[in-house]
């Protein structure tokens, strides 16, 4: 009986990792220093002085 109730909380950490490490890439790409570098008018290129 012990070693079920080891087992779930294993299944139960794992899980709870998983998400948390893709809530971490998620939130990282939507924050990134790149997205907001790119700020400018549409069809402008970086060298254009806008």
């Amino acid at each position: 009986m012990d070693n079920s109730l080891v087992f779930q909380y294993v299944i139960i950490a794992v899980i709870v990792l998983a998400a948390g490490y893709s809530l971490f890439k998620i939130v990282a790409k939507n924050f990134s220093s790149r997205k907001f570098k790119k700020k400018g008018k549409p069809g402008c290129d970086s060298d254009c002085g806008c």
